[in-house]
């Protein structure tokens, strides 16, 4: 066999050299490097926004014990600290917490540690 045959068929066995192996490496460090910034973020920020889901959910509970307290005769609708009392404070991964600033609930809801999520967002809520 000469040397023209050996050579052809080490070439033809496949595999990549060292040289397109650390090309890749690079344009991959590279791709990541720009990237990352980019995804750092978002974790808190979907966390705050789901915040704001909680936020809208607590809305909605006042509202209905609000309408239940307006087609009840003996409740008194205005009765924010009674609405409030009758709001569960649990929304998934997030608590709840109200506080009745004169005509307006002040809603704050607030990431459950020890689930990992640390999110907040706050928001009001008026009875009319």
């Amino acid at each position: 066999m000469d040397l023209f045959s050996q050579i052809v068929r080490r070439r033809s066995q496949g595999g990549f050299t060292l040289i397109e192996l650390i090309a890749v490496l690079v344009i991959i460090g590279v791709i990541s490097a720009v990237a990352a910034p980019k995804f750092m973020g978002l974790k808190a920020e979907a966390e705050n926004r789901a915040a704001m889901q909680a936020v809208a959910e607590a809305k909605n509970r006042l509202t209905n014990q609000y309408a239940i307290r307006l087609m009840t005769p003996e409740a008194d609708a205005n009765d924010l600290t009674g609405i409030i009392a009758s709001v569960s404070t649990d929304a998934g991964d997030y608590r709840l917490s109200f506080a009745v600033a004169g005509s307006e609930v002040e809603i704050t809801a607030t990431g459950v540690q020890e689930r990992g999520v640390f999110g907040q967002a706050r928001g009001t809520w008026r009875n009319r």
